[in-house]
């Protein structure tokens, strides 16, 4: 095109759409102001090599010898590039591979049972109707036939809405109510709708339940992944875009706030409910999510002393919040603990129990980031650490995200190496599941020795090992073990494990490991003390708990001791939002909870390179 500008059309699912930038963007700029989703765990900092595409015809930049590093000689033929390093020059034809629809998200937890008191309430009344005799105003009269002593707050929209309403209805009306005032008044009895969202923004998904308020029955679940991952798979990656981009805050508050009115909305639509009927949504999410969310600045929590700007549950109108949905809807925010220890946790804690037990529990939450919570009804002590991204892949060559073709399982049967995909279809790479197995089989069979390295093999010893010997190889100057050959793949190429991804995962899990002790420590406890083990979110619950501890990520005493409970964070917002006192209790755990700074707990260091280490 003329004037500096350029037309990108992007082949997604073999649908097209046109894009207009200008001449020297990147392929991931495109995208992100497209609302275009492609996989970026580093942000588009050119760190991960996840953003692939293929350039199908057109003028683009030539390959650089940093983004030739992430592609394989066959990759390159293809016409295969990297969305971040890639400038548009000219008008330009591009295939983008998306896994949103194959996503595996964890939306089940803990059975739970809680009576149902929300903090909504709905009463029909009908109204005496005014004579000359009775002169009452519209509220007194509304105020007398629900019987309350006085008039309610009331906003001025509604106000004005109210003699419309009155008389269009013919005198009869449903009051919605809470301690606080009138929201809604609505036409007619709809006493029997009354309906809330219970909502888990995690880092990588989100999830969202709809639940009907009079009863407590879950009517349907929808969940998708987080509308933000393209600007980074962490936390910091997003903290870092906000902070960086003049747009960058307002477009990652945009992308989530428009997710969740979406998602909502389908709910209501499939179920034929009404959104004027969705009174209540209560959202669980670490602190940097709920900041995100809210449109506050999160950069404070990146750097020392990583201070949030709010951490208690907090009530606002959905309009407040430009969330799309009905005028009487209100968002409640479930209260954080500390700049890394956010809802999300807390939530965990509600569903699992942790503050009302007199046993001493653990409570860990492997995601993008890994939290740990220790504690009984008397005391409870908490940590996070920096471990989520390798078990979610981001910074594992072939690692991915639990989709379809994600190697989920592997184990060793009669001396060969078995595994299983999610959805049983051709492996296109491994997830944090897979990974702790090929990990743990290695240690297994004496491939990888207590330091982490991968052996050699005229270093072999077992028999086993040297079974297994033939799938050694050497991967650009460092040595990796093929999982899965080429032939075999669904990429085409061969998937390995390499030495650096064994590295990636002992930071990571010596990370958790380390977080582990010093909590335990802090409470003048052993390991033997702790009780149970309780394992949130979906790498929770899929990972075998063997191999975790084979690996180090769980201290072999406990591997017997866990319960995986799903979704924590989901089941703790569903308790919040069909109970006032659930919520109440969040805020007294948000409290209670004593956060550690493994930063300057001088004991984690030692602790964490004691945890680098194998078990022989």
């Amino acid at each position: 095109m003329d004037g500096g500008k350029c037309t990108v059309t992007v082949i997604s699912h073999e649908r097209g759409e046109n894009l207009i930038c200008s001449k020297g963007s990147t392929l991931m700029d495109v995208f992100h102001k497209g609302n275009i989703y492609i996989d970026a765990p580093c942000g588009g900092k050119g760190i991960c090599g996840k953003c692939k595409v293929i350039i199908l015809r057109g003028q683009v930049s030539e390959i650089s010898q940093d983004e030739s590093r992430y592609l394989s000689d066959k990759e390159r033929a293809e016409g295969y590039r990297l969305a971040c390093m890639t400038k548009v020059i000219g008008d330009v034809e591009v295939a983008v591979k998306s896994y949103v629809e194959g996503a595996q998200i964890m939306s089940t937890g803990i059975e739970y049972s809680v009576d149902i008191s929300p903090r909504i309430n709905k009463r029909f009344v009908q109204l005496d109707l005014p004579t000359v005799e009775d002169q009452r105003d519209d509220l007194n009269r509304l105020t007398a036939a629900v019987g309350m002593e006085e008039a309610p707050d009331i906003t001025i929209e509604l106000m004005r809405e109210l003699p419309g309403l009155i008389r269009d209805s013919n005198y009869k009306l449903t009051l919605v109510y809470d301690g606080n005032g009138v929201l809604n008044v609505e036409k007619g009895d709809t006493t029997g709708h009354l309906y809330g969202v219970a909502i888990d923004i995690g880092t990588t998904t989100v999830v969202c339940y709809l639940m009907d308020l009079k009863t407590g029955h879950q009517v349907d679940t929808i969940s998708g992944l987080n509308a933000q991952r393209p600007y980074g798979g962490d936390v910091i990656s997003r903290i870092q875009y906000a902070m960086e981009n003049e747009d960058g805050l307002a477009g990652l508050r945009r992308g989530i706030v428009d997710q969740i009115s979406g998602l909502i909305k389908e709910l209501a639509h499939r179920n034929n409910i009404s959104l004027d009927y969705i009174y209540n949504v209560v959202i669980a999410g670490n602190t940097i999510m709920g900041h995100l969310f809210m449109g506050v600045t999160p950069q404070h929590i990146a750097s020392t002393p990583f201070t949030p700007v709010l951490t208690q549950g907090v009530v606002y109108p959905a309009h407040e919040l430009g969330l799309k949905l009905g005028k009487a809807t209100r968002i409640f925010m479930l209260p954080h603990i500390s700049g890394y220890v956010g809802a999300d946790v807390v939530a965990g804690i509600l569903a699992a129990g942790l503050d009302r037990g007199d046993d001493l529990s653990l409570i860990i939450d492997i995601g993008t980031n890994g939290e740990i919570v220790l504690g009984n009804r008397d005391r409870m002590v908490c940590c996070s650490t920096a471990a989520g991204p390798a078990f979610e892949g981001a910074n594992i060559r072939h690692g991915m995200g639990g989709i379809r073709g994600a190697i989920n399982t592997i184990r060793l049967e009669n001396g060969e190496l078995k595994y299983t995909t999610i959805g049983d279809e051709a492996p296109i790479g491994i997830c944090g599941s897979g990974i702790v197995d090929a990990l743990a089989s290695l240690l297994d069979v004496g491939l990888v020795d207590e330091t982490g390295r991968l052996l050699e093999e005229d270093e072999i010893e077992s028999d086993l090992g040297r079974g297994l010997s033939h799938r050694l190889v050497e991967l650009d100057g460092q040595g990796a073990f093929v999982l899965v050959d080429a032939k075999s793949s669904s990429t085409g190429d061969s998937i390995l494990i390499t030495q650096k991804d064994i590295r990636e995962i002992q930071l990571a899990k010596a990370a958790i490991a380390a977080g582990i002790k010093v909590l335990i420590q802090r409470m003048g406890k052993k390991v033997e003390d702790v009780a149970m083990l309780y394992l949130a979110g979906g790498f929770g619950s899929y990972i075998d708990k063997r191999n975790a501890a084979r690996i180090g990520l769980i201290p072999q005493e406990l591997q017997d001791r866990i319960i995986p409970i799903g979704n924590g964070a989901g089941t703790g917002a569903m308790l919040s939002l069909l109970s006032a006192e659930e919520f109440v209790r969040a805020g007294y755990i948000s409290d209670m909870a004593e956060y550690v700074e493994l930063s300057s707990a001088l004991e984690f260091q030692d602790e964490y390179v004691n945890a680098m280490y194998f078990s022989p």
